[in-house]
Order: structure tokens, then C-alpha cells, then sequence
């Protein structure tokens, strides 16, 4: 077993996406609503996604079928998370419309990724000598499609997600809903951020795994330091969602 830079770099955002799962599971305990639940969701299927991926960047970065599985069910897990996503910007802003006519879309294009990767996408992942896990994606046509496609499905999830915390921010009068949602919308933008690069931009510009690293270490930390400002526990029980 070796470790690699890229595990601890998802070490510490595992940090700081396992203070929002403590802060929202609090949360979903206080208020038991279907908007609590469907944050502890989300939050927590990123969790699985990045404890995944630690894992394999701590302690097999040297075992090639390790990390072609871990790309795998997280690209399965990264489906579940975007899809619920959508399930909440539609359950937050369209109120008359079911809520899985957001889910149900997204998780189908997300099983055709899934699908297309396990069947014909061929990843050849190596320790770089820097130290970071290179996911050696290959530069094929469906390798390409897959990548557009996931890139496509962050995008018109989380940035909806997004524009909805910034608005309650810009809109709100109540100071803690406020603080809330410039925090989670700081955090959420960092986070797409991070998955574009992840899986889009290094292989497009070509860009050495190491930059990816040292880009997920310091979001994860700005993260987590805007989380600790933005949502004190003593505030949590205040923190509800504007829906529309």
C-alpha cells in the first residue's frame, strides 16, 4: 500500500464536508422536515463520494483495480447526489411541480455515464511522481462524451442550487437565514469548482494532477472555515429554507 497527495487533499475536504453532514444531521434532528432530510442527503452522498476516494488516495494508490472501481461507484454515487440536488431546487422553487421530475431526469443521465463508463470507458489511473493520482482517462470519443456529460449534469444542478442560496441571501431579512445561505452557496460553488476540475478541466488543458490537489486542499479549506463562521451550532436550529 502507498498513499498519495490526492488522498490527503480529499482528506481534508472529507474534513469539511463531515462538518456540514454533523451541522445538517443536527439540523434534520431539531426540525424533522422534508427540507432538513433532503440536505442531510445530499451532503451525505458527497461524504460517501469523498470517503471513497480518500480511501483509495491513502491507501491504494498503487493498486490499479482499486482505483478503477473507486472511479466507478463514484461516478455512481456523484449521480445519487446530483440527482437529489435537482430534487431540491425543484422541491425549493416549483412547489407545484413533483420534486421527482427533477430527480428522476438526472439520475437516468446519470446511469447512462455510469453505464457508458463501466462498459467502454477505459481508465488507466498511475501514481504520478509528484505524488498525485493521475485517473488516466482515456482521450476517446466516449471517454469525452462521458466527461461532457457529467459536466453537463453538475452544472445544471448545483448552479441552481447556487442562484437559490444567493438570492435567500440577497432577499432575506432574517440575519441567520442570511449567514446560511452566503455560506452554503460559498461552499456549493467551491464544490463545483472542485468537480469540474476533477474531471473536466485537467484532462482538457492538460494540466499536472498536482494543481488539482493543491486546488481541492485550499477550497477544502476555505470551506470549512466559512462553514464554522456561517453556521455556529447555537444558530442551527434557525435554519430554515425560504422555498420560491
Amino acid at each position: 500500500m502507498s498513499y498519495s497527495i490526492t488522498g490527503i487533499a480529499y482528506l481534508i475536504l472529507s474534513f469539511s464536508l463531515g462538518y456540514l453532514i454533523y451541522r445538517f444531521f443536527y439540523y434534520w434532528k431539531k426540525e424533522r422536515d422534508s427540507a432538513s432530510r433532503q440536505a442531510l442527503y445530499i451532503v451525505s452522498f458527497f461524504g460517501l463520494f469523498v470517503l471513497n476516494a480518500t480511501i483509495a488516495g491513502l491507501f491504494f494508490a498503487d493498486d490499479l483495480s482499486f482505483l478503477i472501481t473507486t472511479v466507478k461507484i463514484n461516478i455512481f454515487i456523484q449521480s445519487l447526489a446530483f440527482a437529489a440536488i435537482a430534487y431540491n431546487v425543484i422541491y425549493l422553487k416549483f412547489r407545484k411541480i413533483s420534486p421527482w421530475l427533477g430527480f428522476i431526469p438526472v439520475f437516468i443521465l446519470g446511469m447512462i455515464a455510469t453505464i457508458l463508463t463501466v462498459a467502454y470507458v477505459q481508465f488507466d489511473p498511475f501514481l504520478e511522481a509528484s505524488g498525485s493520482i493521475n485517473w488516466g482517462v482515456p482521450s476517446g470519443p466516449m471517454a469525452i462524451f462521458v466527461m461532457l456529460l457529467r459536466a453537463f449534469i453538475s452544472l445544471v444542478t448545483m448552479v441552481p442550487l447556487i442562484i437559490i442560496f444567493l438570492l435567500q441571501f440577497k432577499n432575506s431579512k432574517d440575519p441567520f437565514i442570511r449567514k446560511k445561505s452566503l455560506g452554503l452557496g460559498l461552499a456549493f460553488l467551491l464544490v463545483l469548482i472542485g468537480a469540474l476540475l476533477d474531471f473536466l478541466f485537467i484532462r482538457i488543458f492538460n494540466l499536472d494532477p498536482i494543481w488539482r490537489d493543491l486546488t481541492f486542499s485550499i477550497c477544502s479549506i476555505i470551506i470549512l472555515i466559512t462553514l464554522i463562521l456561517t453556521l455556529p451550532r447555537s444558530d442551527i436550529g434557525r435554519l430554515k429554507y425560504e422555498p420560491r
